[in-house]
């Protein structure tokens, strides 16, 4: 049964991205927009966590009906993203250069030139899979560190969807040893640092909560010498959207390890916390963040 489930949720995203290929992109976007609806009505679960991280994260300033308003929004975000990305196949350079605006590439060029490696920081924010895209058509490519999907199918499928531009998937089973060959190549190296990371993760303020976050992108900072960057790719009026980097991030090296990884997963954690203050319904909300508990802490219900 798991076998015939996975080669139907192939075959069913395999024909989602033939149909992407011949619709119009504002269609494909209001279908998608669509979908995002129909999801936060169907999926009450994910809704439910997404109104309690609202009002828990923004406090008074968000009451009920704001909340419910911010997670119809982030849905129909979601939505429209995800049906984007299905046309990805049709997203050569020239079309990303009509769509994707630039700001703060001189950042990134010049944390290229320090020939140490480039360590770039996003979350589920955004566009983060056009906003890698994009970098791949700028002649910057990436090596994108994510979890691999339970389907093996759909894992391939998406894979040849984020490589269009020349980026390379990097699966967090295997992550240090290929982030290493990346950053010597001079490959940038792309890790998004939003999600729960249970007990592996070290405990940094987000949205007014202890929340347990990956030290990955810290540890490989301080062993390398690597720049650390953040990314984000945000809509503009009119249907483009705007990549920016940001200015590097300070790495500070004292000697205390433990100290220092934690200090820089603060800093780089306070910048996506910026962003998602800025614009909320840009952020997944329907994520667990805070699951694991600081130690004497309580879990999330």
């Amino acid at each position: 049964m798991r076998r015939a489930r996975f080669a139907l949720e192939a075959a069913v995203f395999g024909a989602a991205i033939r149909l992407a290929a011949f619709l119009p992109r504002r269609a494909l976007l209001a279908i998608g927009a669509a979908l995002g609806s129909l999801a936060c009505r169907v999926d009450r679960e994910h809704t439910r966590i997404a109104i309690a991280n609202l009002r828990t994260a923004l406090g008074p300033a968000v009451d009920e009906e704001a909340a419910r308003r911010i997670a119809r929004d982030c849905w129909r975000h979601f939505g429209r993203i995800v049906l984007d990305a299905l046309a990805f196949p049709r997203l050569d350079a020239a079309a990303s250069a009509r769509l994707v605006r630039c700001r703060g590439l001189e950042d990134l060029r010049a944390a290229y030139a320090r020939g140490k490696g480039v360590l770039l920081f996003s979350a589920h924010y955004g566009h983060w899979e056009l906003g890698a895209v994009a970098q791949g058509h700028l002649g910057f490519p990436l090596a994108v560190v994510t979890r691999p999907l339970d389907n093996p199918r759909l894992e391939r499928i998406l894979a040849r969807l984020r490589g269009r531009s020349g980026n390379v998937i990097i699966h967090k089973r295997n992550a240090v040893r290929e982030i290493l060959k990346a950053l010597r190549a001079g490959i940038g190296v792309a890790i998004v640092i939003d999600q729960d990371a249970r007990d592996q993760g070290v405990f940094v303020p987000f949205l007014g909560r202890p929340a347990s976050t990956t030290p990955t992108l810290a540890l490989l900072a301080l062993r390398t010498g690597a720049a650390v960057v953040p990314v984000r790719c945000v809509p503009l009026p009119g249907g483009t959207w705007e990549l920016a980097y940001g200015p590097e991030v300070a790495v500070e090296d004292t000697g205390d390890r433990d100290a220092d990884v934690l200090a820089l997963t603060a800093r780089c954690t306070a910048i996506v916390e910026g962003w998602v203050r800025e614009r909320p319904d840009l952020w997944l909300w329907m994520h667990r963040r805070w699951k694991t508990a600081p130690p004497g802490g309580m879990t999330e219900a």
